[in-house]
């Protein structure tokens, strides 16, 4: 009986043991379901974060396997998270950065410090994206391996810029290298000068000579140069104005170079320089020389043309006073001094003045080929129909129609058209053997037309040795020229038409003195 009491009691006892370890049991996992709730809030708050952050987070396995990826880390991949987990990354990459990205992962497996690398990801088949990937390695305890916990940032806009600035200085450094100009810098205080590769190959001196200072600099220069080169520098140093000097170079090759060299001051917070280029003129220099030489030779010939034109003119004059009023002037002196014997004296003065009257027929004629007055006097039309009158004969007629117009012409244009046609008629009585010769002058709004025709016998040589042995010919040539006209010529047994086109408004390039 004592024992089924003490049994009865035991039981009593153990069941309010185990009522109360029920209640704290499942206070307990009251607490737990409490603390894991606010740990399940405290995980979605930083898996948001993990997710919204403004960088790329990965997290690789030992294979470079991704087993963690946020949300702008799958967006910088362009593809869906479910398709990233799980994948190696070099699947997302361009080939051709294979061994940078494995470079990589060595550098976080040899070292416990921060490793960095740029890589490019293929967005499409023309599109790429340049990532920057930092990260380290972690050792995890659970498999001892390591895992690379990993940073991606977008730097596709840097890294272009950077390429564009690339691709502008190699630009740049050809264009001035084409150009045969070169850069330098100079600090100042100092006056270190920093010069680029092509500078060297100017200059034809090994970088490592060179010490880069100014006056190192001014020995590379010619000694009767130095000097000018010297005070240039002083002077813009110390006045802060512009550089822009010429200098030369003896190579040691023993060649002269000239060389230009221009630059301006650059001030900054903490510091001031000289920046500027160093320009290859020697065959500008040589060029220009040359130019001026030829120009000096041209002016001669222009020189040496107008004094012999001047010389043959005079020699003509004189010719044409001495063979004609000279000789009129002596028969007239004889028959004056023959009066005084002669019973005649009625004769002597019919003679003297028949005389008289030829040597101011023979004095008209030279001043009317020195200077038409008529064209002054009476105008451009008046002066060719009296030509046609005056220098036609028995032999051959001379007939002339010219424009009403033709009297508005410039001055010195109805000059020149006067002394081309001139001279057409003049050869035509020489050497046409022609009985019959046309003058017409045509105007328009917009040019002038000259028609010399006759019926002679033509050209008995080829035109361009005619124009070349002709001086009359010559100076038709010229005129035309310098009136910028062209001219036709058309020639046979049967006569000869010569037509010369020129602008109606043209003005003569040269005054035309006969």
């Amino acid at each position: 009986m004592d024992n089924e009491l003490n049994t009865n009691k035991n039981k009593k006892e153990l069941l309010g043991e185990l009522q109360v370890y029920q209640l704290e049991l499942e206070m307990q996992n009251e607490q737990l379901s409490i603390s894991y709730e606010l740990l399940e809030n405290e995980r979605a708050k930083f898996a948001r974060f993990f997710d919204l952050a403004p960088v790329g987070y990965f997290v690789l396995n030992n294979l470079g396997i991704i087993e963690e990826a946020n949300q702008t880390g799958t967006d910088l991949l362009g593809v869906q998270r479910d398709n990233v987990l799980h994948q190696p990354f070099k699947t997302f990459i361009d080939p051709e950065v294979y061994e940078v990205f494995y470079g990589f992962i060595g550098r976080m497996n040899d070292s416990s410090e921060k490793q960095s690398c740029e890589i490019k990801v293929s967005e499409t088949a023309s599109d790429f994206m340049y990532l920057r990937m930092e990260g380290r390695a972690v050792h995890n305890k659970l498999n001892d391996k390591p895992q690379y916990y990993v940073t991606v940032i977008d730097i596709t806009e840097s890294k272009l810029d950077q390429q564009r600035l690339i691709s502008t200085t190699q630009r740049l450094e050809m264009t001035l290298a084409a150009s045969g100009t070169g850069t330098w810098t100079m600090a100042v205080p100092g006056n270190l000068l920093s010069l680029d590769n092509f500078c060297y190959s100017i200059f034809e001196i090994d970088p490592l000579a060179f010490d880069g200072s100014l006056a190192a600099f001014i020995q590379l220069i010619h000694p009767d140069d130095q000097l000018s080169v010297r005070e240039a520098f002083k002077n813009s140093i110390n006045n802060f104005i512009p550089l822009d000097f010429e200098f030369r170079i003896i190579t040691k090759k023993g060649v002269i170079k000239d060389l230009s060299v221009m630059g301006h001051q650059i001030s900054k917070v903490n510091a001031s320089f000289f920046a500027g280029i160093i320009i290859d003129v020697t065959i500008k220099k040589r060029q220009d020389k040359q130019a001026l030489d030829l120009h000096n030779d041209k002016q001669r010939l222009v020189l040496s043309a107008t004094f012999n034109a001047q010389e043959q003119e005079r020699f003509r004059i004189s010719n044409a006073l001495h063979d004609s009023v000279c000789q009129i002037l002596y028969g007239i002196r004889l028959n004056l001094q023959g009066i005084q014997i002669s019973s005649d004296k009625k004769k002597e003065l019919n003679n003297a003045s028949m005389l008289l009257d030829e040597a101011i027929r023979e004095t008209r004629e030279i001043s009317y080929e020195l200077t038409p007055s008529v064209l002054r006097d009476f105008g451009f039309i008046a002066g060719i129909k009296e030509m046609a009158q005056r220098m036609s004969s028995r032999v051959m007629k001379i007939h002339s129609q010219v424009d009403k117009t033709a009297d508005d012409l410039d001055k010195e244009v109805q000059l020149y058209v006067f002394r081309i046609i001139q001279e057409l008629i003049n050869n035509c009585l020489k050497h046409a053997q022609a009985s019959e010769a046309h003058i017409k002058v045509t105007t328009t709004d917009d040019y002038v037309s000259l028609y010399v025709s006759d019926n002679g016998s033509g050209f008995k040589v080829p035109m361009d040795q005619a124009f070349s042995e002709g001086s009359g010919l010559r100076a038709i040539k010229n005129r035309i020229y310098l009136l910028g006209g062209t001219m036709d010529l058309d020639t046979s047994d049967q006569g000869t038409i010569i037509k010369i086109n020129f602008k109606s408004d043209q003005t003569p390039i040269v005054k035309d003195n006969g």
